[in-house]
């Protein structure tokens, strides 16, 4: 029944890439889930009701068990855009909803265990101490092969990725096992053919751990480099003998209509004094002493900071902050479009003043995306501006296929720079503008593909 279920598994790739139909995926989801209860109660004297309400509990452990079914699923359904717009808009809002649902039917599919709490705890512990264990001794074995300098890099790789998403799936019913006072058993035999499952899948891994890496732009995070006050003039100045592909500022609008150049919408973080920009005058804003060392920064208006871009011809990234309306899109065109720096781009968290900028401009206009856990939403957005802890070559493709590019933020890390090289992003967005563009002249490896598929895969 294990090989069964495990054959279940990998079906699941075959299905992703010859159908490509979410409801599809999910009745095949639905059906592994009531399959692995069927199993793990197999020796209990269960109803198909019981059952039933088993499998449905199980869901509460669906974005844990590793099952590809539920993985593809998610990335094969896109959402309606005006609803994963709303979403972002108002995701501090849902999010901890969500979050205390989620506790409460955890709590409620606890009251009918036979474990109490104390027991229901240990086996999670458990069970996360032998995911990490898993992932960091498939990890530590790849870095050995890349260190040895060894030419099956992409081959182990690849193997270990396999290995990744069977031990996460087997520990999962593991997991269901414990929480219902049984064990999961395995002989010597059941990891051979374990092993040839492995291989089967073998061809869906390709995509993942590509030949070929590409080398994509950088772009300065707020226009520094880490040791600056971001959006700030000194800040650019600091970071144009870098020579970004674009420097990426946001802006905001102040209480007598100026555009500002500022991330948050109040200034505490910035010099301790609580404002509101949208309510307080440029003048005001500008007697305002960034704290930083012993220097005395303030706050740009946007005026001052493009005279210095297009002195340096150096172009912009320029976030429209959701506050701003379409309406302040608009002036914002009128006054400042014949004097952007060529090669100047726009992106946004909101679908509105992406849809009305294309509009309006011939620049580039990207739609920002905090969340990647399903396939992107249909829009006529040039780019998708992505946080990269949720990114995978599934997100990337789909773009590529529909046209459209990808940018990762805030990429600071080398090993993670070298593994969105392999992914094939367009892209990247970072506070350390120097030393990724030093790791775009090195080679890449498999290490660091592999490291980011452990962490969100």
């Amino acid at each position: 029944m294990l090989i069964l279920l495990l054959t279940m598994n990998l079906i699941s790739c075959w299905l992703y890439q010859w159908f490509k139909q979410p409801i599809l995926l999910f009745i095949w989801l639905l059906l592994c889930l009531f399959a692995s209860y069927a199993w793990v109660e197999r020796r209990c004297k269960v109803s198909v009701g019981q059952l039933l309400w088993y499998s449905l509990r199980g869901l509460l452990w669906l974005p844990f068990s590793g099952l590809l079914a539920f993985s593809l699923w998610r990335y094969c359904w896109q959402p309606p855009s005006q609803w994963l717009d709303q979403f972002n808009q108002q995701r501090w809002q849902i999010l901890p909803l969500l979050l205390l649902a989620y506790c409460g039917l955890v709590w409620l599919a606890g009251h009918f265990s036979h474990n109490t709490w104390k027991e229901s705890l240990l086996v999670l512990t458990g069970w996360v101490s032998r995911l990490v264990i898993l992932a960091v001794s498939l990890l530590a074995f790849q870095v050995v092969i890349t260190h040895l300098a060894l030419p099956y890099q992409r081959l182990s790789a690849r193997i270990l990725w396999l290995f990744w998403l069977t031990g996460k799936y087997l520990l999962w019913l593991d997991l269901l096992l414990r929480l219902r006072q049984q064990r999961l058993q395995l002989s010597v035999k059941w990891w051979g053919l374990v092993l040839l499952l492995c291989f089967i899948g073998w061809s869906f891994s390709g995509q993942f751990f590509p030949r070929t890496s590409t080398t994509p732009q950088i772009i300065a995070h707020r226009g520094a480099d880490q040791t600056s006050i971001p959006n700030t003039i000194p800040a650019l100045k600091a970071v144009l003998p870098e020579r970004p592909a674009l420097a990426e500022i946001d802006l905001q609008l102040t209480s007598d209509q100026h555009f500002v150049v500022s991330h948050d919408a109040d200034t505490r973080r910035l010099t301790g004094k609580k404002k509101i920009i949208a309510n307080t005058s440029l003048a005001t804003l500008q007697r305002l002493t960034l704290a930083h060392s012993h220097r005395s920064i303030h706050y740009a208006s946007f005026g001052a900071y493009l005279a210095v871009a297009q002195h340096a011809a150096q172009p912009l990234l320029i976030e429209m902050k959701p506050a701003l309306s379409t309406n302040i899109c608009n002036q914002f065109r009128q006054h400042y479009q014949l004097l952007l720096p060529p090669g100047t781009q726009f992106h946004s968290a909101r679908l509105q003043t992406v849809t009305r900028l294309q509009h309006e401009t011939s620049q580039p206009v990207g739609y920002i995306l905090p969340f990647t856990v399903t396939a992107l939403p249909a829009t006529t957005a040039d780019f998708y501006s992505l946080d990269w802890h949720l990114l995978n070559p599934l997100v990337v493709t789909q773009a590529k296929k529909q046209g459209q590019l990808v940018y990762a933020w805030t990429v600071n890390q080398k090993w993670l720079f070298q593994a969105l090289r392999q992914f094939g992003v367009a892209a990247v967005i970072t506070d350390r503008t120097a030393q990724m563009q030093r790791q775009a002249n090195q080679p890449a490896t498999y290490t660091s593909g592999l490291m980011l598929l452990l962490l969100n895969f």
